[in-house]
């Protein structure tokens, strides 16, 4: 509404006043100083729908008639003014109101109908009251300014504002409707990208083995949390004969589709053993990891996209655990009594140079012992962030508890810590563990 005191000017004087300022639910427009000079004319007159329930005007309505190119549609009373034809083609609307009927309790319905009108068409308007300057009483958010004692130069100024500003209204609404129809497009993307994410999410889930084999004394367990749909680890445990069951762990850069895509490159491209027609051979990790490397090297993946992983046997009769690692983190031995002590093995990233070498380790399962594979999802949860003291890894003390437990208890004890952690819901990187445990002697 206007904040300003009414400008007086007479004939052949500059009007001095502040700026006048305009408010409306569409925002703020800051009018110009009024006078006749400063009022630009348009190539056709101003159509201005004029309301009134008499025929006797305020002088400077008679005025604004009279000396200004206005064309002028007549309204009798409010029903009238909301007449779409008498809308149709109105740059403004005049609202005579000399007995402040619409502001009455009767009138204010009325009036507050015609505002909603003018509002649909963008329309704004001036009502021409004796009551104070200002907006309509009760109603912050109409599209009507009400003057108290005006002039003609006045409302000119102001009937050609409100033209010039629907103008920029019907652009800045043909806008808003061009983000609305992209907003529509892109949210509908967003829903189809969603829904094959979430199919992807469950193929992925479905090459993961669904059961972990249990053969002796020897099992396995494993937790899987993805940061989002589509995830870069990947693990699986096969048996290979009676007495030898493989395992191994792959954590390709970083999360997503291309990750994921990755991850399923990696399963098919790793083989633990050769078949023959009457035969077959076990391949030794450190040769089953130089296979998959040149694998990946030969698909010349972009210097970003590397894999780490980890691969190995157990030779259950036996309870030895033969593993090779490229990259990935080391495994953690565990002894009965919960010591903890990571087995270090030499193997670089895969996919970056084709002739790395990689070396194997062996540990030797006593009962009661654990080892351990995790991808650097979960190094935080596992190794305190000051890594070493005096050459030795320090592991958290949660960490320390829970591996005190049987791997599937370990298992649910790892996943309550990473739920209490700052910032579970949204994990950074993809997070999976693989426990292989000897439960007793033979």
């Amino acid at each position: 509404m206007v904040e300003s005191p009414t400008e007086t000017a007479g004939r052949g004087t500059a009007p001095i006043a502040p700026t006048p300022v305009l408010h409306s639910r569409w925002g703020t427009i800051a009018l110009p100083r009024l006078s006749p000079q400063a009022v630009l004319t348009t190539d056709r007159p101003l159509r201005v729908l004029l309301v009134h329930p008499s025929r006797e005007l305020p002088p400077a309505v008679r005025e604004l008639i009279q000396s200004r190119p206005i064309e002028i549609v007549h309204a009798r009373n409010f029903r009238e003014a909301r007449d779409p034809a008498r809308l149709a083609g109105v740059d403004a609307v005049v609202i005579v109101d000399s007995e402040n009927a619409g502001f009455s309790e009767s009138g204010r319905s009325d009036l507050q109908l015609l505002a909603d009108v003018l509002s649909s068409h963008r329309l704004m308007g001036l009502v021409v009251s004796p009551g104070a300057p200002g907006g309509v009483p009760g109603d912050d958010d109409t599209p009507l300014d009400v003057l108290g004692d005006t002039t003609a130069d006045e409302l000119w100024g102001r009937i050609a504002t409100i033209r010039k500003h629907r103008a920029q209204l019907r652009r800045m609404e043909n806008h808003v409707a061009i983000m609305q129809r992209l907003g529509k497009k892109l949210n509908q993307h967003f829903v189809e990208v969603d829904q094959e994410l979430r199919l992807a999410n469950r193929l992925q889930r479905n090459f993961l083995p669904q059961t972990l084999p249990e053969v002796g004394d020897v099992r396995f367990a494993s937790l899987y949390r993805p940061a989002t749909w589509v995830s870069g680890d990947d693990y699986d445990v096969r048996r290979l004969d009676e007495s030898r069951v493989s395992f191994f762990m792959a954590d390709a850069v970083g999360h997503g589709v291309a990750a994921g895509l990755l991850t399923m490159f990696i399963r098919q491209a790793l083989v633990g053993k050769r078949i023959s027609r009457n035969d077959y051979t076990v391949i030794p990790p450190e040769e089953v990891l130089t296979n998959l490397n040149r694998e990946l090297s030969a698909q010349d993946l972009p210097n970003c996209q590397f894999v780490t992983a980890c691969y190995g046997h157990v030779e259950v009769d036996r309870h030895e655990i033969t593993f090779a690692r490229g990259g990935h983190p080391h495994p953690i031995h565990v002894a009965a009594d919960g010591t903890c002590r990571e087995v270090r093995t030499v193997g670089g990233l895969l996919g970056v140079f084709p002739d790395e070498e990689f070396v194997s380790a062996k540990v030797l399962l006593e009962p009661g012992e654990k080892l351990i594979l995790y991808s650097d999802g979960l190094e935080d949860a596992i190794i305190c962030r000051h890594r070493r003291e005096s050459g030795q890894i320090r592991f958290t003390a949660d960490f320390l508890d829970l591996v005190r437990y049987p791997a599937p208890a370990c298992v649910k004890a790892l996943a309550d810590t990473l739920d209490r952690a700052e910032g579970s819901l949204q994990p950074a990187d993809d997070q999976t563990c693989l426990i292989i445990e000897r439960t007793g002697a033979n």
